[in-house]
């Protein structure tokens, strides 16, 4: 079939009228039509030159932002082959302590983790020492109280006064604060610190804590105290009550025997934590048993000799026990055995000998200071050892005696000696304070540890994790002597 359309008819005239006003009509489109095209045309410009302009921060390496690119090319004209930016390591948080922290039993707690690598502390050097905090928690009040004079210049209003009258800098605290964070970002995870020599190690780390005040209720190193006690408590029921972990005595062990237990006793005095009343007791009745029938002690508490160095520690801890109030039979009558032994061990020039009477530098400080701790005898031939360790000190250099990097740094004897030095009081502290305060603050570290010294043998020259932290624990004892023991004839 075939299929036709039929055009429309166009209309008459009559219709061109329609057209006109249809056309007529249209100019208003067009018009519409060619503004929006200018707008879209002009906004397009806009939105090329804002792509086209240079950025105010241009993205580096997904590193960070580099601020202020107005000098750089832009991204096309940057060499192919440029290397990126090395990342730039933030600096270390700032312990920041602007008024009394540094007299205070506990450092302030601060909202950061500090870093391990640099620990900064800022203080304000017109701090008073002497002025009492007014920040002392009501725990600190409690503990000042509870402790025996000796130790009362740890806390409470008597910290300040021992700081100021014994002439303890600012920056000699700061030391101090410094080592402690160090040693709490270097403890172990079960507690203890070191490599090896666990218990020696861990012995002197506490020690350093509690010289400084700090106990299991501290609010800054409450944390760390508790886990090295942990560890003692469970590790030394274990073992018996031998504090070396050891299932006997070695050569070394009566060492770490000895400085743990010696840590023990003072952390019981200060906290009165009754879980290491039986540990303490059983530490110290192996001290008392392995005591010689010549008052002294020797390797492995064999009795066959007595040795001067291991013996120091001995005394230490039995005086720890003696002012722990635990009255533990027998430590009275062994302190008292062993100032025997060191009479008989006194040089002619008074100084003390290693196994028999002799002048040895490095172990007449232990000599004296046992004394002193015990008996606090100032006269006769403990006035004539402290005179010739000052003698033999200045000897090596009149100008400067004490320098950490020399070949005769003996931080060992060191130990002893700024202890015996304040115990003796007088002159003799005056003497020594001048000579080894800003020496051993100097040679710190910035992490807050302190490097190998010029002389020494073992553990304090090696460079290893153990070396470290036994060097760092004796510089703080050191430091912290201004008011971690009160002489027993000073009232503060």
């Amino acid at each position: 079939m075939d299929v036709t359309f039929e055009p429309q008819q166009i209309a008459e005239p009559a219709d061109n009228t329609s057209l006109q006003k249809k056309l007529a009509d249209s100019r208003y489109f067009f018009l519409s039509l060619t503004i929006h095209i200018i707008l879209v045309i002009f906004a397009g410009t806009i939105v090329l030159f804002k792509v086209l302009d240079k950025p105010d921060f241009v993205a580096e390496g997904g590193d960070g932002l580099l601020a202020q690119t107005d000098d750089l090319p832009p991204p096309s004209e940057q060499p192919p082959d440029t290397a990126p930016a090395e990342p730039v390591e933030a600096p270390a948080p700032t312990m920041t302590n602007p008024t009394l922290d540094v007299i205070s039993t506990t450092s302030a707690t601060n909202s950061f983790k500090v870093a391990t690598q640099s620990v900064r502390v800022n203080i304000s050097t017109a701090t008073d020492l002497a002025k009492t905090t007014s920040q002392m928690s009501k725990t600190t009040g409690v503990l000042g109280a509870g402790l025996p004079g000796t130790m009362s210049g740890r806390t409470g209003s008597g910290r300040g006064k021992a700081m100021a009258k014994n002439k303890m800098k600012s920056a000699t605290e700061l030391a101090v604060l410094r080592g402690l964070e160090w040693l709490r970002l270097n403890q172990n995870a079960d507690g203890t610190w070191g490599e090896k020599n666990k218990s020696a190690m861990t012995g002197l780390a506490l020690l350093c804590f509690l010289g400084h005040g700090e106990t299991n209720t501290s609010e800054q190193y409450g944390l760390t105290v508790n886990k090295a006690v942990q560890w003692i408590l469970e590790a030394g029921t274990t073992a018996q009550g031998r504090l070396s972990m050891e299932g006997g005595f070695t050569q070394n062990g009566v060492y770490e025997h000895g400085i743990l237990t010696y840590a023990l006793g003072e952390y019981y005095t200060m906290s009165k934590d009754e879980r290491c009343t039986e540990l303490l007791k059983q530490a110290i009745n192996h001290i008392i048993s392995g005591q010689g029938p010549g008052g002294g002690w020797a390797y492995s508490f064999s009795k066959a000799e007595n040795d001067l160095s291991v013996s120091g520690w001995q005394i230490q801890a039995l005086k720890a026990a003696h002012l722990s109030q635990l009255n533990i039979p027998g430590v009275d009558e062994a302190l008292d055995k062993a100032m025997t032994y060191l009479q008989s061990v006194k040089g002619p020039q008074g100084g003390y000998g290693y196994r028999g009477p002799e002048d040895k530098y490095s172990l007449s400080g232990v000599g004296v200071l046992c004394r002193l701790f015990w008996k606090g005898d100032r006269g006769g031939d403990v006035k004539q050892g402290m005179q010739w360790i000052l003698n033999q000190t200045q000897a090596k250099d009149r100008n400067k005696p004490l320098q950490y990097k020399s070949g005769d740094a003996d931080l060992y004897a060191w130990y002893y000696h700024t202890q015996a030095a304040l115990m003796f009081g007088g002159e003799a502290w005056e003497i020594w304070n001048k000579w080894f305060q800003d020496e051993i603050v100097g040679a710190q570290n910035p992490d807050g540890s302190w490097p190998a010294p010029g002389g020494g043998v073992g553990n304090f020259k090696e460079e290893g994790l153990a070396g470290k932290t036994f060097r760092t624990t004796m510089c703080i004892l050191m430091l912290e002597v201004f008011y971690r023991y009160m002489p027993s004839n000073a009232a503060i």
